[in-house]
Parts: structure tokens; C-alpha cells; sequence
């Protein structure tokens, strides 16, 4: 199984297909054309969750800093 790191904003899309927060249609465009399946792990934050980082976001390649979660594509 595929392991992702991703962002709040792609969290909250994949989870809930929810982008209401995000006021830029370029950043939502780029968050929309991710093409894989993601499932969020929902376990405890350390197991799943980097509380601050400046990687990338494996799903829309965000270099913003801030929360990773770990995601798997199905």
C-alpha cells in the first residue's frame, strides 16, 4: 500500500470533497487534479499525523508549511 504525506487542504478534499476555507482558485485547481484515491488514517496524531513540516505534499506538491497527514491510496 502507497503511503502519502498530505496537507490540510488535501485532507479536507479527500476526506469530505470540501474546499469551502480555501479562497485560491489556482491552489484549488491543483488540489483538484490530484488523481488518487486517498483514505486519511484517523489514528492517534502521532501514528499519523506530522504536526509541522515544510516537505512537500505528496498529494498537490504544496511546499507551504504546516500539519502532514498520512494518507493511503486505495
Amino acid at each position: 500500500m502507497t503511503e502519502f504525506y498530505i496537507c490540510i487542504d488535501c485532507a479536507m478534499w479527500h476526506a469530505n470533497a470540501d474546499l469551502t476555507g480555501l479562497d485560491d482558485e489556482t491552489r484549488e485547481a491543483k488540489i483538484k487534479a490530484c488523481t488518487e484515491n486517498l483514505v486519511i488514517d484517523c489514528g492517534e496524531n502521532e501514528e499519523y499525523c506530522v504536526d509541522f513540516g515544510k516537505a512537500p505534499c505528496d498529494a498537490c506538491g504544496s511546499h507551504l508549511a504546516g500539519t502532514r497527514h498520512r494518507a493511503f491510496a486505495i
